[in-house]
């Protein structure tokens, strides 16, 4: 519900009749809502932290990390109102330091590591500064997440991010990355 609506939206009234339990109930295992943001927050970020590290693992090259990254940022996105990030940033400091957290110690040092390997394998250019594109990467998503840079009534908060992404990774790519990228556009438009 605080995906789909903004947390602010919420109520815990909302939150006792959708999962048909008295707010009593509920009191008894969160002390407030803020309490039950912060848990959903942790709770989210250790699921995304391990559904990362699986993708870097399991992906045979960089490229195949970031267009399965982008695949499941996609599907995880689809379901959360821009709102979401703002009412995070401004009501609930506590899960938007988890948030924080997070885009350092996991998001940096994937993206960090993924543009090493990318380097040392020949798919993204030498000259790239590895620290900057990785801040630049984060920038961009904190850009989207919570600025006011884009509307999404044209072109949807899912999309702004796939074409974020896809001018980030092309820019940073050699002509073998080109290629690489080409090739899972169409094994994926093709599935």
């Amino acid at each position: 519900m605080f995906f789909r609506y903004g947390i602010k939206h919420v109520t815990m009234d909302d939150i006792a009749r959708e999962l048909g339990m008295s707010k009593k109930t509920i009191y008894q295992f969160y002390k407030e809502k803020d309490d039950l943001v912060n848990q959903l927050c942790e709770f989210e970020m250790l699921g995304q932290e391990k559904s990362f590290k699986e993708i870097g693992e399991n992906a045979k090259d960089p490229i195949r990390e970031i267009m399965l990254i982008s695949a499941k940022m996609r599907e995880m996105m689809q379901n959360i109102n821009p709102l979401f990030f703002l009412d995070l940033q401004k009501f609930y400091p506590v899960a938007y330091k988890r948030f924080q957290k997070f885009k350092e110690e996991c998001a940096y040092k994937d993206v960090y590591r993924n543009i090493k390997k990318g380097i040392e394998m020949g798919i993204y250019r030498q000259d790239v500064n590895i620290e900057f594109a990785s801040r630049f990467r984060l920038a961009q998503l904190d850009m989207l997440m919570f600025g006011n840079y884009f509307s999404f009534e044209k072109i949807s908060f899912t999309k702004t991010n796939e074409i974020l992404l896809e001018m980030f990774v092309y820019g940073i790519s050699t002509l073998k990355g080109h290629e690489l990228i080409s090739n899972y556009k169409k094994l994926h438009a093709t599935n």
